[in-house]
């Protein structure tokens, strides 16, 4: 593999979309490219980041109350 294709396919595989053999070649493109390596930690981290930053978020107490007020 490349590392072209590997770029290319590196958000599914972040994402694990890629069937069995694809995320493979990846997997081993990876292992044996430091700089695609760097690329695939560092989505892999922003992919992290965003999860965090959207999973800690809460809705203010007044604006949860006013949903439950309007769903009942």
């Amino acid at each position: 593999m490349r590392c072209e294709e590997c770029s290319d396919k590196l958000d599914r595989y972040v994402d694990r979309e890629l069937n069995d053999t694809e995320a493979l070649q990846v997997q081993l493109h990876l292992e044996g490219c430091p700089d695609c390596m760097d690329h695939y930690e560092f989505e892999a981290h922003l992919k992290r980041l965003v999860k965090h930053s959207c999973d800690c978020d809460t809705a203010p107490k007044a604006f949860r109350e006013k949903l439950r007020q309007i769903l009942s």
